[in-house]
């Protein structure tokens, strides 16, 4: 392991100055008491000068590479999708710390340059994955764990609203840079959670509605050896109920996707809804705001990165939600989306 990471204060950097920086990275950098922003990073370098005089940073570049000058222990790479791997492998390579933005990279090999990359320089890469920290899929995670909902037959995702995240690029809207649509942004969140509480599992059928540019509608049916089938539906365009149903022989569970909210119904009783944060222990996130999610994946990367031990979600972790969106992707059928199928068919719509 790199020796860095050994002061008091971290000397952090980071790599991209969009809207993932300024509305999450930023305000939980300036609550975090163990790590100072020696660097901003932009194509755009105003921007970056802009970022840096509310951060009381002093250095800005134009060029990630610049930074091999500094005396650096870790970065965050907020960048677009396809060049993660380039600029996290560099600086993996040249022993800093990185926590990357999701998804960890547009396709396998990208992911794997970065774990070689890792090894290489001896630090702690760490991927963006909030959910992981959240109070409440933490605490689902101990109730499967502990076998207190049975047999596990199935579960079922919604998470969906519309598109309303401010882009200071069209980077999400070009598959070449984002690597996809909805399924790769939004549903690699929750593809996450689902190999973290259940193990592998299989893509069996895998429909979406991109027309040759990125989809904005996705439905994926999972399935496992064991006999575990599952569903997951993401949207841009509609506002589903944004959980995730979890049934067992003995009990179901709803976790929520957006608040600290799990339902516990017995198969013979009523239902319960608990606050998770109860049995958090002493690190409580506030409200879990994204902003307060951020700063909790931060520091766990920070921690990590001290102790050596794995972050929260390392690159192997994440190439397994990305292995299972690029098999959904591999697989692809046409979603029905009405008024195609009726032009399709010959009947006016």
């Amino acid at each position: 392991m790199a020796e860095r990471f050994s002061r008091s204060k971290a000397r952090i950097a980071v790599v991209g100055c969009g809207a993932v920086a300024e509305i999450l990275h930023f305000p939980a950098l300036r609550r975090n008491p163990g790590c100072e922003v020696v660097a901003l990073v932009d194509k755009d370098e105003a921007r970056a000068r802009r970022f840096a005089a509310e951060l009381g940073t002093e250095r800005t570049f134009g060029d990630y590479r610049r930074l091999f000058d500094l005396e650096l222990d870790g970065a965050i790479v907020a960048l677009p999708p396809h060049i993660h791997a380039p600029v996290s492998a560099a600086l993996l390579r040249a022993g800093i710390h990185v926590l990357v933005e999701k998804p960890i990279a547009r396709t396998l090999a990208e992911c794997d340059e970065m774990i070689a990359a890792e090894a290489v320089g001896g630090v702690v890469l760490a991927v963006g994955h909030p959910r992981r920290v959240a109070h409440q899929c933490r605490f689902a995670k101990r109730v499967i764990d502990a076998g207190l909902l049975g047999t596990i037959k199935s579960f079922d995702v919604r998470d969906g609203y519309g598109f309303g995240w401010p882009v200071k690029t069209d980077f999400p809207f070009r598959k070449e840079a984002a690597g996809g649509g909805v399924l790769i942004d939004l549903g690699v969140h929750a593809l996450d959670l689902l190999v973290w509480w259940f193990g592998d599992l299989q893509v069996l059928e895998h429909r979406d509605n991109d027309q040759g540019g990125v989809e904005s509608e996705s439905l994926t049916r999972f399935g496992t050896e064991a006999g575990l089938e599952g569903v997951a539906e993401f949207s841009r365009t509609r506002t589903l109920r944004n959980t995730v149903v979890v049934s067992g022989d003995r009990a179901h569970m709803e976790v929520s996707l957006t608040s600290n909210r799990v339902t516990l119904e017995h198969v013979d009783g009523p239902g319960v809804t608990v606050d998770p944060i109860q049995t958090e222990g002493t690190e409580r996130w506030a409200d879990q705001t994204p902003v307060d999610l951020t700063l909790a994946l931060q520091v766990d990367w920070q921690k990590a990165a001290r102790s050596g031990r794995p972050p929260a979600v390392t690159g192997t972790e994440a190439r397994r939600s990305l292995s299972l969106i690029l098999d959904s992707y591999a697989g692809r059928l046409p979603l029905g989306v009405p008024w195609i199928d009726a032009v399709r068919e010959g009947v006016s719509p």
